[in-house]
């Protein structure tokens, strides 16, 4: 596994991004900068491995990328759904907490798996 530097850099201002967008939509709620910090951690957590890792077996970053672009998908719509309909904090942290965990799991237990 080798991280591109350059790669990853775009992956971390594109998250940036979308989290000062989740912000901007959750404008004036109490916990708006709540939901732009979290949203931009989870954005960043689905994209660096897509644009900033480079794995050694072509199946696993295959089944990687599909996760990784399935969980970004996800967390863009409850990030956006919490900042549009206003963020019940509890709701907010325990679904995107869940969430996280799982996907960060998954990806932890494939990266463990080793060609046969």
């Amino acid at each position: 596994m080798k991280i591109n530097i350059f790669m990853a850099c775009i992956s971390v201002l594109l998250a940036a991004l979308i989290g000062y967008l989740a912000f901007t939509v959750a404008r004036g709620d109490a916990y708006d900068t709540v939901c732009g910090i979290t949203s931009g951690l989870c954005f960043l957590s689905a994209l660096l491995p897509v644009m900033g890792l480079s794995l050694e077996s072509g199946r696993l970053k295959a089944n990687v990328n599909i996760l990784a672009i399935l969980f970004f998908v996800v967390f863009l719509v409850s990030h956006f759904a919490f900042a549009a309909f206003g963020v019940k904090m509890p709701y907010y942290i325990i679904i995107n907490g869940i969430l996280l965990l799982i996907y960060l799991a998954v990806i932890y237990k494939m990266a463990s798996i080793k060609d046969v």
